[in-house]
């Protein structure tokens, strides 16, 4: 762990960076476009600079690009707490391919190894390439993690300046969706040269670029700099390893190697001013921090010397972040606590941050003791992330199960008033686990079992659903609730959880009760979505809801982007197919898309083989859809 510029001791050397650091700001003129002009790539692309979730270009070698090995290329040795797995072997198409390598196996639900069978290798290239836009949800993320990190066969290029282009695009695309993890762990098994060693895939000196880039940015600057001090002596006249290693002395207290560096790049020409005045910053010598523009303006490199400077980018709205940056920017200590719990929140719902994380700023939140008495009406009245922070809270500490599951209905009846159902569900599952499953909750049986199903937990739903059948019988309201359970159930799990039409009918009357003129959208969406992944509805269904479910404005992907996932899906091209599906969800919340076009989708899944992900997904529509004012709890 690196410390603070301001908590080390004063010494002579210092002096001398001051001077240095004076002398950057008589002598340094550089236009000011450098400092507020085009966003600059994150992390520099295989072979040619890209901004960040742009669409890249074909990868080609960057000129002068060294060949020579570095000392180190940041390939960590594996652990037993964060294990790296080898590049499988598999049975390919035609021959074994370099690019066969992966990171995940079968019990990390791995896509097949024939995947790609069916699909020219140029059209998986293309595909990979306009992978970015943040995916429209935690499941539809992990489906696209899964296809870029399973280990599968691939045709083999014809042209041997091809070979390994496909992996190089799978890395690319886990940098523009921001798997941080994900990336490091297939830089470290992509393979270094093509087949027989005669074609170039991955070069030591990309990949300690790629590595060093990797550390800087997530804040494991101990590997960044390991890698950059090395790479500053073995290719002293890269201006990058240069700057990268600069900043390593300074973080080392080797503050005289620091005014050689910053003397030496100022006689070479070098007009960064960007870094320069970060180098202020980090040795303490900046009288006032420095203005930085928007995180997806920075460079890895810059956001390293911030981090240790304790300054924070521009941050004018948490919304516009790109989705990529969140895991980043969450552990930013510079940018306002509020911001960085907005972001949090964001990120759990696109899966990019984990429960455990999201809980942990909530813990942070400063509440006052009068709030906790009165959390469940502070909470209703403040629909922000301190409210949903507070009932969290008072929830959890808890410790009768009567008060821990009447605090649980009302988040969850909160959560369908703000759109935030299966977020809240994800988070207060694990509350559920000490508030048995018997009579006297009865009344919060249908809420726990929805929480589970949405929260992925079905099995621990089961008794819950059996309570809430009993409960049903009770009177129309609790009824209804249990019918709500059921259809999730049977989202979630298929045939598993049988539906009769008699079932649907009283759910259908039970909706128009509560949902009102959204009644008829919500139900042609569920009856899609069951048709999508396997039951049968009766034809009479579509002809009630013909005149009564009215369009509206949604977003649907370019035509040939839809035809060419359904043709996939006909031809069983399992990989293409997935990916297709991922590219249709992404950019907007499921929400935003068109009805039509997210049955489908899951219908593709469903024709694929991947029916859990059909079912999960199905849900997730489900839930997003939910109307924003459902029926009170049965206990109020």
């Amino acid at each position: 762990m690196n410390n603070s510029p301001a908590d080390r001791p004063a010494r002579g050397t210092r002096a001398a960076l001051a001077a240095a650091a004076l002398l950057l700001g008589l002598s340094f003129n550089a236009p000011e476009s450098l400092a507020q002009g085009a966003p600059k790539p994150l992390l520099p692309a295989l072979g040619a600079p890209k901004p960040l979730l742009v669409q890249p270009q074909p990868a080609a070698p960057a000129e002068g690009t060294p060949e020579q090995p570095f000392p180190a290329t940041g390939s960590a040795p594996a652990t037993d707490e964060d294990p790296l797995k080898e590049g499988i072997a598999v049975d390919t198409l035609d021959a074994v391919s370099v690019e066969t390598v992966g990171t995940i196996g079968p019990d990390e639900n791995a896509l097949p190894a024939s995947m790609w069978e069916g699909t020219p290798r140029s059209a998986i290239k293309r595909m990979l390439t306009l992978v970015g836009a943040p995916p429209a949800n935690a499941t539809v993320r992990n489906l696209l993690e899964r296809v870029l990190l399973s280990p599968a066969a691939v045709p083999e290029a014809e042209d041997p300046a091809d070979h390994g282009s496909i992996v190089n695009a799978r890395i690319d695309a886990l940098e523009r969706i921001g798997a941080w993890d994900h990336y490091v762990r297939l830089l470290n098994v992509a393979p270094a040269a093509g087949p027989e060693g005669t074609d170039t895939v991955l070069p030591p000196a990309l990949r300690a670029r790629l590595m060093a880039d990797a550390g800087f940015l997530t804040g494991d600057t101990d590997t960044g700099c390991a890698i950059a001090r090395d790479a500053m002596l073995s290719v002293p006249e890269d201006r990058y390893w240069q700057k990268a290693g600069t900043f390593c002395l300074a973080l080392a207290d080797e503050w005289e190697s620091v005014e050689f560096n910053l003397r030496l790049m100022l006689e070479l020409g070098e007009e960064d001013k960007r870094f320069f005045e970060l180098m202020r910053a980090v040795s303490g010598t900046a009288s006032t921090l420095p203005q930085m523009p928007e995180a997806a303006q920075l460079r890895p490199l810059d956001i390293a010397m911030m981090r240790v400077s304790g300054i924070a980018p521009a941050m004018p709205d948490t919304e516009a972040v790109p989705a990529a940056l969140i895991p980043v920017l969450i552990k930013f200590q510079a940018i306002s606590f509020e911001d960085r719990l907005r972001l949090a929140e964001r990120g759990e719902r696109l899966g990019l941050v984990a429960r455990k994380d999201l809980i942990s700023l909530y813990e942070l939140v400063e509440i006052a003791p009068s709030q906790m008495a009165n959390a469940l009406s502070v909470a209703a009245a403040d629909p922000s992330a301190n409210g949903r922070a507070l009932l969290y809270r008072a929830t959890a500490s808890q410790t009768l199960p009567l008060s821990r599951a009447q605090a649980i209905q009302e988040a969850l009846k909160l959560a369908r008033r703000d759109g935030l159902y299966a977020q809240t569900a994800r988070l207060y599952a694990p509350l559920i686990n000490e508030i048995p499953t018997t009579s006297p909750h009865s009344w919060f049986a249908a809420d726990a079992a929805g929480a589970y199903i949405a929260a992925g937990m079905t099995e621990a739903a089961d008794p819950w659903l059996a309570l809430a059948e009993r409960e049903a019988r009770l009177g129309e309201e609790q009824a209804t609730a249990w019918r709500e359970a059921v259809i999730m159930a049977r989202l979630a799990a298929g045939e598993r959880v049988p539906l009769d039409n008699g079932f649907l009918k009283s759910w259908w009357d039970g909706l128009r009760g509560a949902a009102g003129e959204q009644a008829p959208a919500r139900a042609a969406l569920l009856f899609g979505l069951l048709e999508a992944t396997g039951a049968e509805t009766p034809g009479t269904v579509w002809r009630g809801l013909v005149d009564r479910a009215l369009p509206l404005a949604y977003k649907s992907p370019p035509p040939a982007l839809e035809w060419a996932r359904r043709a996939a899906a006909a031809g069983g091209q399992l990989g293409e197919g997935a990916l297709l599906t991922v590219l249709s969800l992404s950019g907007a919340e499921l929400t935003e898309f068109d009805p039509a076009h997210l049955t489908s989708c899951v219908r593709t899944l469903s024709q694929l083989g991947l029916e859990q992900d059909a079912y999960r997904l199905a849900l997730d529509i489900y839930l997003a859809s939910a109307p924003s004012a459902p029926a009170a709890p049965a206990n109020e």
